[in-house]
């Protein structure tokens, strides 16, 4: 019986290692998918650029290594600080105004509530925020504004709906990624509202 027990005991054991090692495995995965998905646009806007404006592509391309650099330093990890996933928006935000100038707003709001244990995992905030300017429309007259607030339930990302005459190209990964992430991470999804006139995605706070 005690060998019956033990060996019952060894096979869970076997079992839970396993299972962690392919979530781990799968969530790898997840994270490499964003490589590509973050090169392709940002390589689209660099031959826009090239081709309509030599000076800011030079600029563009320069900023753009710093930004990869966090990229690929971080995009491995599980989860880092919020504060430096802001402090990364803040330098995309700046090769995003390169490329569309004063057609994109973005704020930040930290609520008072919201203290430095927050953990996020890398690149979701410019995931969301790529995807707001990929799928709506805005000009110098009417600016798409994105908004990131943060308090203690969730960190809200909401932009305007102003969706585009035309389907825009798109690799289907974003949105879907990052919910599998959260759910291999902490077992919760995160909350997609697509309103009449605003799109808001609530990703849950994790300390």
């Amino acid at each position: 019986a005690y060998d019956a027990y033990f060996g019952m005991q060894s096979a869970w054991k076997k079992v839970n290692l396993l299972s962690r090692q392919h979530s781990k495995a799968t969530l790898y995965a997840l994270q490499n998918e964003m490589d590509p998905h973050f090169l392709f646009n940002a390589l689209n806007t660099l031959n826009h650029l090239i081709l309509n404006n030599p000076q800011q592509a030079h600029l563009y391309n320069n900023k753009l290594a710093q930004v990869y650099k966090y990229f690929l330093i971080n995009k491995n990890k599980d989860l880092i600080p919020l504060e430096s996933e802001l402090a990364f928006i803040n330098d995309y935000f700046f090769l995003l105004q390169l490329r569309y100038e004063n057609k994109l707003q973005l704020e930040i709001k930290l609520s008072p509530s919201a203290d430095g244990q927050v953990k996020i995992p890398p690149c979701s905030l410019q995931l969301l925020l790529e995807n707001a300017i990929k799928h709506n429309s805005f000009s110098e007259e009417e600016p798409l504004l994105v908004i990131i607030s943060v308090n203690r339930q969730s960190i809200k990302v909401v932009n305007q709906m102003k969706p585009k005459p035309y389907l825009a190209d798109s690799t289907q990964i974003g949105l879907n990624n990052l919910n599998a992430r959260y759910k291999l991470l902490i077992n919760k999804n995160i909350i997609i509202n697509p309103g009449k006139d605003k799109f808001t995605v609530d990703l849950p706070i994790i300390r």
